[in-house]
């Protein structure tokens, strides 16, 4: 069935506005702001119908926590929609950022839904998109036509996507302050387990350091269990607290009740005594991770096993401030669980103001995001003929507090946080607009831009769809080259090669940067389906005065006109550098020699002057 045009909705450039203003309504904790949240949105998309919804206990299925339908919003609709009526249609929520069903009677994830619940109301299209609290599914927004079926523009599923991460944060901060909440009612013992909760536990680690004999020093362990929320989301709170009480009773056998508290939901915190006390503790760690992982039963049957991410504070002789010991004992347990499963992290106390630097960091590039304070800043790449620039890098940039942030620093968060996909996305669209408004296409129709892509936005199934749409909702299709480092290709995986391949078939250029560094792999250069690379800075800073970092570069430049590859020389900051890459057959260049990366209006006035 051909797709009817979408009713009036409002224009792309309206959306930016509008998720400003959303933005702002999702800082109100009540629950009217969703119902304006969900008007304004159902205004801005022509739509009759909009709903938040979330899973039933056991992820059984959703019910609609708050609706609008024909200028009235209900707080309460009370509308379920069980798993088994659409398991199609849960299958496509749990696997898509954004699920656009055209005809949603006929389209094979949404059709399911057509007799119990579309047909009835009208419903002739969906547009429907995940809400997530700390990375985790906990609720689907859903924009209903009433009517035909209608197309679903690009600019209108980027902003409902955006829009979902504006959702997911308020989830987030809304169950921060829940578990802030918690943790203030929670007066001595915890109930599940019987063990002293966070408050009697400090109180008694303070007594244990203040009472340590001569020779002896105390650690403190945190042991966090790892996905005990995914699968209380699943199997509900009460598995949850009987896999705490049960991980209670083993931890139980291995060290003395007294030093033991549940100080989190799923974290338990102890201390250990000794002379030797980091050996000590780092050998408990083991026993108490193996002791946890042994399987433990579900509900339905399965026996599962946990991993446990562990921090240790050794060394708190002398500290008056037991509180503190276990916040850095908790800081530590996160740090582990970041890098993998089943990791143990030790942090002395002399180092604390290190780690709780780089938590402030990760606290800071949030808030960043969420004002939108990154940027790309674009350096040339120059034509070493005659000095033109035939296109630019767009770096990302950040000013903190008046001051730039590296971006080792900063990116590293933001691919750890997840926040580099929405981010990074929200810099492209800005970046597109200013080469619209500069006619890029039509002045420099040779002009590229070429942008780096993280090992996370490449795992990302929409990637690609989203990219594609973005750039002709611009109108400067051939104008992105996506790059890759090596290794941003190892970190990826198999993932990485796919999307590439689905980039390039979608007209994409892709380049290998930083070639000659990292997991380098000739392989990459026949099984990738490159346009170019770019040497690495290392070997075009060597090459003017190490004879083997020459013979490199020029072996490089020959094999990339075997393979038919552009060329471009990184990090060329003197005349000299730039006058041997020339006799070496280069033909492109960047670095400091011709520009640092600038924003891009001084760009634009530096480099795309007539």
């Amino acid at each position: 069935m051909a797709s009817a045009p979408p009713p009036p909705a409002s224009p792309p450039a309206e959306f930016t506005g509008a998720l400003k203003r959303l933005h702002q309504w999702a800082q109100d904790d009540a629950p009217e702001a969703l119902g304006r949240i969900l008007a304004e949105t159902a205004r801005l998309l022509g739509v009759a119908r909009a709903g938040l919804w979330q899973w039933l206990p056991g992820r059984q299925g959703l019910r609609c926590m708050v609706a609008f339908e024909q200028g009235r919003v209900d707080l309460d609709p009370a509308i379920e929609v069980p798993v088994a009526m659409a398991p199609a249609y849960f299958r496509a929520i749990e696997d898509l950022m954004v699920l656009a069903a055209e005809d949603a009677c006929a389209d094979p994830r949404t059709c399911e839904l057509a007799e119990g619940y579309l047909r009835p109301l009208g419903i002739g299209a969906l547009l429907d998109v995940p809400i997530c609290e700390f990375g985790e599914i906990v609720g689907v927004l859903c924009l209903e036509h009433v009517g035909p079926p209608r197309r679903w523009t690009g600019p209108e599923q980027v902003f409902l996507a955006s829009l979902s991460g504006i959702l997911s944060q308020r989830h987030d901060r809304l169950r921060m302050a829940a578990n802030e909440d918690e943790r203030r009612r929670e007066l001595l013992f915890d109930a599940a387990t019987g063990l002293p909760g966070r408050s009697l536990f400090v109180d008694r680690l303070s007594q244990a350091v203040a009472g340590l004999h001569e020779g002896e020093d105390l650690a403190v362990i945190a042991l966090d269990l790892e996905r005990l929320r995914s699968l209380a989301h699943r199997y509900g709170g009460d598995f949850a607290d009987a896999v705490m009480a049960e991980a209670a009773a083993r931890i139980g056998q291995l060290v003395p009740a007294a030093h033991l508290g549940r100080v989190a939901d799923d974290t338990f915190a102890l201390w250990v005594v000794g002379e030797r006390v980091q050996g000590l503790a780092v050998r408990m760690a083991g026993r108490l991770q193996r002791a946890i992982a042994l399987p433990m039963g579900a509900p339905d049957g399965d026996s599962i096993e946990f991993s446990t991410a562990v921090g240790i504070v050794p060394g708190a002789r002398g500290e008056r401030d037991a509180d503190r010991l276990l916040r850095d004992a908790l800081t530590a347990a996160f740090g582990a669980a970041r890098k993998g499963r089943g990791r143990v992290e030790v942090v002395w106390p002399e180092v604390r103001e290190e780690l709780e630097s780089a938590l402030l960091l990760e606290r800071e590039v949030r808030r960043a995001a969420d004002a939108r304070e990154f940027q790309f800043h674009l350096q040339p790449i120059v034509s070493l003929a005659d000095g033109r620039a035939v296109g630019a890098e767009a770096l990302m940039r950040w000013n903190r507090d008046g001051r730039p942030v590296s971006p080792a620093e900063f990116v590293p968060r933001l691919e750890e946080s997840g926040l580099i996909v929405p981010v990074h996305m929200a810099l492209l669209r800005e970046l597109f607009d200013w080469a619209r408004r500069h006619r890029l296409r039509e002045r420099r129709p040779d002009f590229r831009l070429h942008v780096n892509f993280s090992p996370v936005q490449l795992q990302s199934p929409v990637l690609v769809a989203e990219l594609r749409d973005t750039v002709r909702a611009y109108g400067v299709e051939g104008l992105l080259v996506c790059e890759v480092t090596e290794n941003t290709l190892f970190a990826a995986g198999e993932d990485a090669a796919t999307t590439l391949r689905y980039l390039a078939d979608m007209g994409f250029p892709v380049s290998l940067d930083d070639f000659g560094t990292g997991f380098a792999s000739l392989s990459h250069l026949i099984d990738l389906p490159l346009a170019g690379l770019k040497i690495d800075r290392s070997f075009c800073l060597r090459a003017d005065g190490d004879p083997r970092a020459r013979a490199v570069v020029a072996g490089l430049l020959d094999l990339a006109r075997h393979l038919d590859l552009e060329v471009v020389a990184e990090g060329v900051e003197t005349a000299a550098q730039r006058e041997l890459l020339k006799t070496l057959g280069t033909e492109l260049a960047q670095g400091y020699l011709f520009d640092p990366a600038l924003p891009p209006e001084a760009f634009a006035a530096r480099w795309l002057a007539p």
